[in-house]
């Protein structure tokens, strides 16, 4: 008589598994990363019956992706349990949302299978889960195009199935005109297609003079939301996970009315545009002035902050949009705005430093 060896446990879920897939038309060659770095294939996340109200997974929403993208230790014992390939290194993604600042993986009510972010009528956010962002069964593989199988919202408001960009992923809860919660920032109305000017995330940047771009910065057309908000260690893993700067920003940046220029005052704004290109005015012919100060008059620098919008501008060119705490209506004119005035010159209406600009032209 023949003597079958036994078959183990995860091969068993492994085959349960594809007989599921196979069923619910979802390739099973976009599992994850593949039985190379998983040596049991599904089963080395699905195992057993799991617990209660989870799709067969051991440990429930973060803590279970913790096991291979936490710290060394629950990697060692993936490895131990054959469930991770020996000899590999991942990035440490826990760490990150122990930071200051950080998405609510913790803190929020859980993930529900049948779910949409944010509510249309509660208007309520109440978490955000890495299954809210990441697909855990979509195959990534180097050098191939990025995708996301993951859902998300057009600018309009219009549920996707599939995000094509990775904006449409934060609008899921990011989008005021969605219902999200008032504290949460609101993106639609910054990158809505009709405004004036923008970081080039949702459209490309056309025709727009940058000689401040720092040498390596990408210059490219476009970029994403995770190009600014990522972790503050530039050899940590990149993604809007966490960070000690607040917003989640790369780098820091500081936005109070007055302050003195440093490399690392605007450390965040430095990392693309060029700091000497800004101190010699190639951008605009007052840069220096304006940020670090006139020491004949004993006029203080201002931030950034005060003149330009982090991601877009509804009405003004440049991502000119003025910070009401530090400018006011020009008290003659009693005006508060930009006038373009040809390809490199412009006009101010408006008060600051305790003084009218009614115009000030360049």
């Amino acid at each position: 008589m023949r003597i079958r060896p036994p078959i183990s446990a995860g091969a068993i879920v492994a085959g349960v598994l594809t007989f599921m897939l196979t069923f619910l038309s979802v390739p099973p060659a976009l599992g994850h990363v593949g039985n190379a770095l998983l040596p049991e294939g599904c089963g080395s996340c699905h195992v057993g019956h799991g617990m209660k109200n989870q799709p067969m997974l051991d440990m429930a929403e973060e803590d279970f992706c913790y096991q291979c993208h936490g710290g060394e230790d629950t990697r060692t014992r993936m490895k131990s349990e054959g469930r991770l390939t020996a000899g590999i290194e991942l990035a440490d993604i826990e760490r990150e949302f122990q930071k200051t600042f950080h998405h609510p993986v913790k803190e929020g009510s859980g993930h529900s299978p049948g779910e949409r972010l944010p509510s249309l009528k509660t208007a309520t956010v109440g978490h955000a889960e890495c299954v809210d962002c990441h697909n855990p069964h979509q195959r990534i593989e180097a050098g191939r195009p990025q995708t996301y199988a993951v859902t998300g919202y057009s600018l309009s408001g219009q549920y996707l199935e599939s995000s094509i960009y990775e904006y449409q992923i934060c609008l899921k809860c990011h989008s005021e005109y969605l219902g999200a919660d008032r504290s949460v920032k609101s993106l639609s109305a910054d990158f809505d297609q009709s405004v004036r000017s923008q970081h080039p995330v949702t459209r490309g940047a056309r025709g727009v003079r940058l000689p401040s771009l720092a040498a390596g910065s990408g210059r490219s057309l476009t970029m994403t939301c995770s190009d600014c908000h990522t972790s503050d260690d530039r050899e940590g893993p990149r993604g809007p996970h966490g960070s000690d700067h607040r917003f989640l920003l790369s780098g820091n940046y500081t936005r109070d009315i007055v302050t003195d220029e440093s490399p690392y005052t605007y450390e965040f704004c430095y990392s693309c545009h060029d700091r000497s290109s800004i101190l010699s005015n190639e951008s605009f012919p007052l840069h220096r002035e304006h940020i670090v100060g006139d020491p004949i008059s004993g006029r203080s620098g201002t931030s950034c902050h005060t003149c330009h919008a982090s991601h877009g501008s509804r009405d003004n060119p440049h991502l000119l949009d003025f910070n009401p705490k530090g400018v006011e209506r020009d008290s003659r004119t009693g005006l508060l705005r930009y006038e373009e005035r040809g390809e490199h010159g412009g006009a101010c209406y408006l008060r600051c430093h305790d003084h009218d600009h009614g115009p000030a032209e360049y």
